[in-house]
C-alpha cells in the first residue's frame, strides 16, 4: 500500500512539474506572440541627389488590438531631409508636443496616432517623402522611443525595421548640338579665302601691265591719261565719217 501510495503521489508531482513548465512557457512567449511587428518599405532605395522617394510604414498587431501608435524614425540630417508625411487609413493623429516632430536638423521625425475601436490587423500607419540632398549612403530606422499601445496600455511593439539608402550623383545629359558644323566649316573656309587672293591677283596682273611693269602710279596715271584720249579721240573720229557718209 505505502509503496503504490509513494508512486502515485511521485506520478502527481511529475504531472504538476510539466503543467507548471507548459504554463510558464505559455506566460513567457505569449508577449512575444501578440507582439506588434512595425515594417519599413521598401528596405533599399537608390536614388539621385536632387531627387524625392518614398517609405511606406506599417503596423501589424498580429491580433491584438492597439489602440495607439508612436513611430519615430532616425536618419542622417546632412545626406536627406523629410519634406512631408501623410496618415494613412483612419488613423486620429496627436499633434501635441513630444508626439508629433519633424526635426531636419537633427534628423528625427516623430509621428503618432490613435485608432478608434482599436487595430488588430496589418495597416498602413503612414508614408513619408525623403528627399536626397547629397551623395553618400544613409540608413532610415526606427526610433527607440516607438510605441505600440494595447488595451492596457503596454507597449507591445516589437522590431527594429530600417531602410538602406544609396544617394549617387546625377548623370549629365549629353550634348544635343549638331556635329556636322565642324565638318563643314573647314571645307568652306579654304574657299571663301581663295576668292579675295584671285580677285587680288588680277588686279596686281592689271596694275602691272598699265605700269609697263614699273609698277609706279605715275606712269600708271599717265598711261590711263593716254589711253583713255585715243578712246574719246576714237570715238570722235568714228562719228564724223559717219555723218559724213563715208561709214
Amino acid at each position: 500500500m505505502s509503496a503504490k501510495g509513494g508512486s502515485a503521489s511521485g506520478g502527481k508531482k511529475i504531472l504538476t512539474t510539466i503543467a507548471l513548465t507548459i504554463l510558464g512557457t505559455i506566460i513567457l512567449t505569449a508577449p512575444t506572440l501578440a507582439a506588434t511587428l512595425a515594417s519599413l518599405s521598401p528596405a533599399n532605395v537608390s536614388v539621385t541627389s536632387g531627387k524625392s522617394f518614398n517609405i511606406t510604414i506599417a503596423v501589424n498587431p498580429q491580433g491584438v488590438s492597439n489602440y495607439t501608435e508612436k513611430i519615430e524614425l532616425t536618419y542622417p540630417a546632412d545626406i536627406l531631409e523629410v519634406k512631408s508625411f501623410n496618415f494613412g487609413g483612419s488613423w486620429m493623429p496627436l499633434s501635441q508636443t513630444g508626439y508629433d516632430l519633424i526635426d531636419n536638423a537633427g534628423g528625427k521625425l516623430i509621428k503618432t496616432a490613435g485608432y478608434p475601436g482599436g487595430l488588430s490587423s496589418s495597416a498602413n500607419f503612414g508614408t513619408v517623402s525623403f528627399y536626397a540632398k547629397k551623395t553618400g549612403s544613409a540608413i532610415i530606422k526606427l526610433g527607440a522611443n516607438s510605441l505600440a499601445l494595447d488595451a492596457n496600455n503596454q507597449n507591445v511593439l516589437n522590431g527594429s525595421p530600417e531602410v538602406s539608402v544609396a544617394v549617387s550623383a546625377p548623370v549629365s545629359a549629353p550634348s544635343t548640338e549638331p556635329a556636322i558644323a565642324p565638318a563643314i566649316a573647314p571645307a568652306i573656309a579654304p574657299a571663301i579665302a581663295q576668292q579675295p587672293a584671285q580677285q587680288t591677283s588680277l588686279v596686281a596682273a592689271l596694275g602691272s601691265i598699265i605700269t609697263l611693269g614699273t609698277n609706279n602710279a605715275l606712269i600708271g596715271i599717265i598711261i590711263g591719261l593716254i589711253i583713255l584720249a585715243i578712246i574719246v579721240y576714237g570715238a570722235y573720229w568714228f562719228g564724223k565719217r559717219k555723218n559724213s557718209g563715208q561709214i
